[in-house]
């Protein structure tokens, strides 16, 4: 409370100040007979109305300053900025509003004050005239400033019309002495010098109120004095809305994209350039389902933003009609022209100023509450306005929304549809197993890349972007995993026309085996070793990259389970080639004969697998001359079962030969080669 005393202490001492001068005024200036009292009306609503009202404006105001956050299409930019703009303007009439009424709150309590005063006064029989006749201004002075006097406000309006009439004297008497007789002159300049001097004196003042007008603006402590009430409560609820600072100090009010009270949010110069255009026909599934959801949040807001604003709108209609009532009756007071008693028209006379009065008082409620009320009633069409375009808005992607599922959708079926025919038809025309499944994988890729296809563009609206960004997460992929790659590619090396399939015997990378399954990276071998090729009881697990590796790959004939051994035999040099070539060939014969059936059905088989004609295997027989003699080789395909019996028959066989005739004479051998296997 000292504080307040504190601050308290300026304002008593100018209302003093401003009471000496409104004396000095009196001696100096005459003073007219009778001065009719002072006309105030009461307002015509409670304080906390106003105060709620103005509160109302505000939260009406920050909703509406809320939407400026919403996805702003192109179409959005102008009617959200005169959206703003109107809110702005209807919240600045609401403290107009506030401020008239804050202005007829105090007078009326000024005029109790004085009419109290006044009565106390006339009751202890002060007031009479002096001796001088004049009506006692010390007396009514003191009284103002006790009373109004006690406002910083009416002060400086007492002030101002000091000096006013100051400056009129001071321009009086100038023309005076410019026209005066020359015995006149000194008394005049005496007095122009006297009021100048007052005229300084009372500009001081004016600056000291000045100072703690802006002081009263500034801080607190004017909401705890005598003056506060009502007018305290609309500067706090004033200050508590920083975009009327610029406006109150002339400068540009802040953006719509960026209010002040949305301090926190980042800044944005122009709303406009912000602004997109969204084509749903070239959206994808994703982008058009984001923005439904945007839309519809977007349309609950506004929903939200029209109630309050119809809630606004019935305050201002409330508070209109309680104005309006006491308007009208104001306007109902008539003056009674029938009368002839000049007492009586006089007095009716002065009813109708008071009425005159009145009713320019409460103009300055009803002028900014009906400005406010216009306001209120364009931002509810913007509010209309925008929500249809929209809910328009919102009712075309929705539509793109279901065209794109169900094109989305119908391409899945296809797809699946395609896959569904191409699985019959493959079991249906491909009997052979190997053929099925390579047809079976490549369906399954197929439809896997059809499907991710489908998938991606459906969802996907910028490809040129995704296609960029796709291809360079390909680049370094391609690099991480170069090895699988190869493996996935070699695999369809392995499983093609020519390739391996489960049951074959190959030697890759150096293992011999069967194969047990080829897999998309890997290939499954069961190791083979030992000159009948036994199983050794383990499984080999080989990389399908392996294949492009500079060794090669070694794969039994396709059909064909036979081996092709060579027995070589040193003859004398003196030996008949031909008559040689003839008898060992006719032995050679003799045993391939007996399993010659199953060599041809062999042959048979991997005929079919392939697409030129080859020569029906059996035994050959060649000779060549060298320094040692005549060197005759006896090559012959042998079934792997029975690898060694047929050997052993082909070796008793050629031997027989020769023994029976003499002239093949042995020198070297014979020899038994299997390394063609």
């Amino acid at each position: 409370m000292s504080r307040f005393r504190l601050a308290a202490w300026p304002i008593y001492a100018v209302g003093c100040l401003a009471a000496c001068l409104g004396a000095s005024a009196a001696t100096t200036t005459p003073a007219p007979a009778s001065a009719p009292a002072a006309a105030t009306v009461a307002l015509p609503l409670p304080p906390e109305q106003v105060v709620n009202h103005v509160s109302r404006t505000i939260s009406w105001y920050r909703g509406i300053v809320n939407l400026q956050q919403l996805p702003v299409n192109s179409e959005d930019v102008v009617p959200r900025d005169r959206l703003y703009q109107t809110a702005l303007t209807s919240l600045e009439l609401a403290f107009d509003f506030g401020h008239a009424a804050s202005i007829l709150e105090d007078k009326a309590q000024a005029g109790a004050n004085a009419r109290n005063t006044g009565a106390g006064t006339l009751n202890a029989g002060a007031g009479t005239p002096n001796a001088a006749g004049a009506p006692n201004t010390d007396a009514d002075d003191s009284q103002d400033s006790d009373g109004q006097g006690g406002s910083v406000d009416q002060a400086a309006a007492r002030i101002a019309d000091r000096i006013s009439n100051l400056q009129s004297q001071l321009t009086a008497l100038d023309e005076q002495i410019a026209h005066a007789p020359a015995k006149d002159k000194d008394t005049l300049v005496a007095r122009r010098a006297e009021v100048s001097a007052a005229l300084d004196l009372a500009k001081e003042i004016q600056g000291t109120v000045a100072q703690i007008q802006r002081f009263e603006a500034m801080s607190d402590t004017h909401a705890g004095g005598t003056s506060g009430g009502l007018a305290a409560q609309i500067a706090d609820l004033r200050r508590s809305v920083p975009e009327l600072r610029a406006v109150s100090t002339g400068s540009k009010p802040a953006s719509p994209a960026t209010p002040v009270a949305l301090a926190t949010a980042p800044a944005n110069s122009a709303s406009a350039a912000n602004a997109t255009t969204f084509r749903p026909e070239s959206a994808g599934v994703i982008s058009l389902l984001g923005k439904w959801f945007s839309l519809e949040g977007a349309r609950r807001q506004l929903a939200d933003a029209m109630k309050q604003t119809d809630g606004l709108a019935k305050d201002l209609e409330k508070i209109r009609s309680d104005v309006t009532r006491e308007a009208r009756s104001l306007a109902r007071q008539n003056l009674d022209a029938t009368s002839t008693d000049p007492a009586q028209l006089a007095q009716a006379k002065q009813q109708l100023q008071q009425a005159a009065t009145h009713f320019k008082q409460l103009s300055t409620l009803l002028v900014p509450i009906g400005e406010q009320g216009i306001t209120v009633d364009s931002a509810r069409n913007l509010l209309e306005e925008w929500r249809d375009s929209m809910a328009a808005r919102t009712a075309t992607v929705a539509r793109y929304l279901a065209l794109r599922l169900g094109f989305l959708l119908g391409s899945i079926a296809v797809v699946l549809v395609i896959s569904e025919v191409w699985r019959r038809a493959t079991f249906r025309y491909l009997h052979d197993a190997r053929r099925r499944q390579q047809f079976l994988a490549l369906r399954r890729v197929a439809v896997g890349l059809a499907l991710t296809i489908v998938v991606v563009f459906g969802l996907v609206s910028e490809v040129g972007s995704l296609a960029t960004y796709a291809g360079l997460i390909t680049a370094g992929l391609a690099v991480a995993l170069q090895n699988v790659i190869l493996a996935v590619v070699a695999y369809f090396f392995l499983i093609g026309r020519y390739g391996v399939r489960v049951g074959d015997r190959i030697t890759l990378a150096g293992v011999t085996g069967r194969v047990v399954e080829i897999g998309l990276v890997r290939i499954y071998l069961m190791e083979l070793a030992g000159p009948q090729l036994r199983s050794t009881g383990r499984m080999v697990v080989l990389s399908n990259a392996v294949l492009f590796q500079p060794t090669a790959l070694f794969k039994q004939m396709p059909g064909g389970d036979f081996y092709w051994h060579t027995i070589t035999l040193t003859l004398s040099p003196t030996t008949d080639v031909a008559e040689a070539e003839k008898r060992l060939s006719e032995a050679a014969e003799s045993v391939y004969a007996k399993y010659r059936p199953a060599i041809e059905q062999q042959h048979a088989a991997l005929q079919r697998f392939i697409d030129f004609q080859t020569a029906m295997p059996q035994p050959e027989v060649y000779a060549r001359l060298n320094t040692k003699g005549l060197v005759v080789t006896v090559r012959y395909p042998v079934e792997l079962a029975q690898a060694a019996a047929t050997d052993q028959k082909m070796l008793l066989a050629l031997g027989e030969a020769r023994s029976k005739a003499p002239e093949l004479q042995l020198v070297e051998g014979p020899l038994l080669d299997t390394a063609e296997s």
